[in-house]
């Protein structure tokens, strides 16, 4: 049931991915040419390529896991723009605030796969 509860996951990230007008900063780890103390700042840098590959891998064991990685986009990007760039981090909330919705929708189909994986 891992592959099942992987195709929900690449689903909910690639609605994410395609949501460009919010998402368009977070599709790729943020490079040292980008912003070049990012990493002295950020510490568990994540971004949704990330999210996508560890999905295709199959790491995730539950959507807690998936939410707490499109979490920590949205904790990094208050973290290291809410004084530099202050319009990036309602961007981050806005993807939060989708990838939640569109957890929700599909609490049915991700508990049953969950459920199976606990099994």
């Amino acid at each position: 049931m891992q592959v099942e509860l992987s195709n929900i996951l690449e689903k909910i990230v690639d609605h994410l991915r395609g949501e460009t007008q919010i998402s368009l900063l977070f599709l790729k780890p943020v490079t040292r040419k980008d912003a070049p103390d990012y990493l002295d700042i950020i510490r568990r840098p994540m971004d949704l390529g990330t999210i996508r590959d560890k999905v295709r891998k199959m790491e995730y064991r539950n959507r807690h896991q998936f939410r707490h990685d499109v979490a920590q986009i949205q904790l990094n990007a208050h973290i290291y723009n809410d004084e530099r760039h202050p319009h990036i981090p309602p961007l981050a909330d806005s993807l939060m605030e989708l990838g939640d919705y569109l957890l929700d929708e599909s609490a049915e189909l991700l508990a049953e796969a969950e459920d199976a994986i606990e099994h």
